[in-house]
């Protein structure tokens, strides 16, 4: 403490808060990116871009607990097809990468780079500082980054779109529990995210509860649909943006079942990004669409049994019926 009072802190105050200390140049940095900050998200959401990532830009740290740029790291480089040009604020014409409203997957190999990118989007809703690297990394600031969080808590959340006739019979509209699952945790923070108003979700597919993401074609096969509460992400994410407007960008490593959902696709190839999207849609014509016959299933069952529930279902009518 002694220390501290005595040592650290004068030190801190004397470089950063006397005038003779501080260089005008530095001074003069930090305060364009700070005031060009808002204007920056605004020009984004005027391209009808949820993100943004500049030419030259570092993206990686020196390591996992630091928030210092890597030393000798690749500078980010846009592809051809993702490539804009904005006006920036205290900053003028500026090219970098444009990520579209939409559903964008994050795809590559293992320590390409995918989680980085994220991050970096995830970080791109703060002011940025001087010398981080990632000062024009832009963020529609409604972002929100979402994973599993087993063993939180839940108070009144209504999970009912992902989560429904739980076997013990309680209530997902207003979900409660000291305990939440990974399932569970997730639904409710993409819940607690849209009333929050946010219209992009982050999402990362190594941090996130692997039945909540998506079920395949032989696992709906072996546990039919009733018997499963859960309505993967991948069946909600399509709907979340035609209905109500909310973007993902989705970091996938190993779930292909995204790939038919997709607006734009990324690949990180030695922390480059490469548009494979047109690529991939002609793999896509080359491989059986994943089964949706437990589906059909499911919505046969409902039209009988559930009439009005299967006409929610199909956007005949608006309010969602209660079971």
């Amino acid at each position: 403490l002694e220390k501290i009072l005595f040592v650290y802190l004068p030190k801190c105050v004397e470089m950063s808060l006397y005038h003779r200390k501080v260089l005008e140049r530095e001074t003069e940095q930090v305060i364009c990116l700070k005031r060009g900050s808002e204007g920056n998200k605004g020009r984004i959401k005027e391209k009808s871009l949820i993100a943004f990532v500049a030419n030259g830009s570092i993206l990686p740290r020196q390591s996992g607990n630091s928030a210092l740029p890597m030393k000798d790291a690749v500078p980010f480089q846009s592809p051809k097809s993702m490539e804009i040009t904005i006006q920036l604020r205290h900053r003028g014409s500026i090219t970098g990468m444009g990520i579209r409203k939409g559903i964008t997957l994050i795809a590559g190999g293992g320590y390409h780079g995918k989680s980085t990118l994220l991050e970096a989007l995830e970080k791109g809703v703060y002011d940025h500082i001087a010398g981080d690297g990632r000062e024009f990394v832009i963020t529609d600031d409604t972002a929100w980054k979402l994973r599993a969080e087993d063993g939180r808590k839940i108070k009144d959340v209504d999970i009912s779109l992902f989560i429904n006739h739980l076997p013990n019979g309680r209530n997902t509209r207003r979900f409660s529990t000291l305990d939440a699952s990974g399932s569970t945790s997730q639904a409710a923070n993409i819940i607690e995210a849209i009333e929050a108003k946010s219209q992009v979700l982050l999402i990362d597919e190594d941090t996130s509860a692997t039945n909540f993401m998506v079920r395949d074609e032989l696992m709906q096969r072996v546990i039919q649909k009733d018997k499963e509460p859960i309505t993967p992400f991948l069946e909600r994410a399509r709907d979340l943006y035609e209905k109500a407007g909310i973007s993902t960008i989705l970091v996938v490593g190993s779930c292909g079942s995204y790939f038919y959902i997709a607006d734009q696709i990324i690949q990180m190839d030695n922390y480059c990004p490469v548009d494979i999207t047109e690529k991939t849609r002609k793999l896509l014509k080359e491989y059986k669409k994943p089964d949706c016959k437990a589906e059909a299933l499911y919505c046969r069952l409902k039209k009988e049994v559930y009439p009005l529930e299967a006409l929610w279902y199909e956007g005949k009518i608006t309010a969602e019926p209660v079971w």
